[in-house]
């Protein structure tokens, strides 16, 4: 028995003798088929093709006019590339050569005359199935190309959403920084001009307590100056679109910039500030403006926090492939909750003088970040204070610390 989907296939039986024709369409129609036609004209063949669309075809190979090998070369150009088309040859010839050439023709199988019935039913059964199966396959497929159609769709779209997004938020950062760059100007032009008026009436005042007052505004003008620039350093490190670009920056430009720029605090507490380094160490990979300012605030740092006539000492060197910069004091050091907080923008902290941290620490890690390094807050024994920067200097990067609490 055969089942409806089998039984409503449409097959062509092509043989130029009418009593072989007569023989397989009863056997067919006894075995349920029911859309049968047949030919005895082989050159009748395309036509019955494309009006009938077979899904067997039945063909003799020896007969007039045209063989059943020149019908399949024929049939060639209509069937479809990646459709399955079983063709069942007819033949009383079953020697190598001619089943090989068959094959390579595009029959699917062979039928023996004279014919066994349990034979031919099997295998036009077995090639149809497996074209249903061909088909399900195929119907399949396009299922999935069409669902994969309708999600590149969706994806696309989505891509293009995404993108438009970034290009909003690459301008909302641009204007981020355009707005703080105005904003940097328009707060250091006027401290300026404090500033400059500041000194010329600290020369003109000589009452001590006005002079507080004095040395008070300035103070505060050079800390709003300061916050100004590392707000906009802040902001620039965290919109930057690339990594740092190294180059090789003096070690002793470095710390001779911090020098100046630090002279009058390191003077007023006599603090004894020293360079350790290996002679193998003499610059630092990275990009200058962001190293000082690194040097700058770590070493304004130490010095803030060291007693009068102490010893700062910059430690740089060599370990496993990586440069090591350490800025050592013998400050009070960091309390356990200190420690855990450093790197958050204003934490207020305690243990080391109960005040506000401000942004430059979290300044550094940023910096570090970019430069594919990491910050380090130890505490010296037996006082002290150890912060350690390490640089990648061959290439491989250093296990960040962005990941690690606190983080930015």
């Amino acid at each position: 028995m055969i089942d409806s989907t089998l039984k409503n296939a449409n097959i062509l039986v092509v043989d130029d003798k009418q009593v072989n024709i007569d023989i397989l369409t009863d056997l067919l129609e006894m075995q349920n088929y029911t859309n049968l036609r047949a030919t005895t004209d082989p050159r009748l063949v395309v036509n019955l093709f494309e009006s009938f669309i077979p899904d067997l075809i039945l063909l003799d190979l020896m007969m007039p006019y045209l063989d059943g090998f020149e019908v399949m070369e024929q049939l060639k150009a209509l069937i479809p590339v990646n459709d399955y088309l079983p063709i069942l040859v007819l033949t009383a010839d079953i020697s190598p050569e001619t089943k090989q050439h068959a094959l390579s023709a595009g029959a699917k199988d062979f039928l023996s005359k004279p014919f066994d019935m349990t034979e031919v039913s099997l295998r036009i059964k077995n090639l149809l199935e497996t074209r249903r199966l061909h088909q399900l396959l195929e119907n399949q497929n396009h299922a999935l190309e069409e669902k994969v159609r309708e999600r590149t769709s969706v994806l696309e779209k989505t891509c293009q959403e995404l993108d438009s997004a970034n290009e909003e938020l690459e301008a909302l950062d641009q204007a981020k920084v355009d707005f703080l760059w105005l904003i940097s100007h328009e707060i250091r032009t006027p401290l300026n001009g404090i500033k400059g008026f500041t000194e010329i009436l600290k020369s003109e005042i000589h009452a001590p307590e006005l002079l507080g007052y004095l040395e008070f505004l300035e103070s505060s003008a050079v800390r709003l100056e300061k916050f100004s620039y590392q707000a906009l350093m802040i902001t620039e490190l965290r919109t930057r679109k690339s990594l740092i670009e190294n180059e090789e920056v003096s070690l002793h430009e470095l710390l001779d910039g911090t020098k100046i720029t630090l002279r009058d605090k390191i003077q007023s507490k006599k603090i004894n500030l020293l360079l350790q380094s290996d002679q193998s160490v003499d610059a630092i990979p990275g990009l200058r403006k962001y190293l000082q300012v690194c040097f700058d605030c770590l070493v304004d740092n130490s010095v803030k926090y060291s007693p009068a006539d102490g010893t700062v000492i910059v430690k740089v060197y060599r370990a496993d492939g990586f440069i090591i910069c350490e800025f050592i004091d013998n400050g009070p050091g960091f309390s356990s909750a200190a420690l855990n907080n450093l790197f958050k923008l204003f934490w207020v902290g305690d243990g080391h003088i109960d005040q506000n941290t401000g942004l430059n620490l979290a300044l550094i890690r940023l910096i570090m970040n970019a430069h594919q390094g990491r910050i380090e807050v130890l505490n010296h024994q037996p006082e002290g204070t150890i912060v350690r920067l390490t640089f990648s200097n061959e290439n491989r990067p250093v296990q960040s610390d962005a990941g690690m609490p606190n983080s930015l």
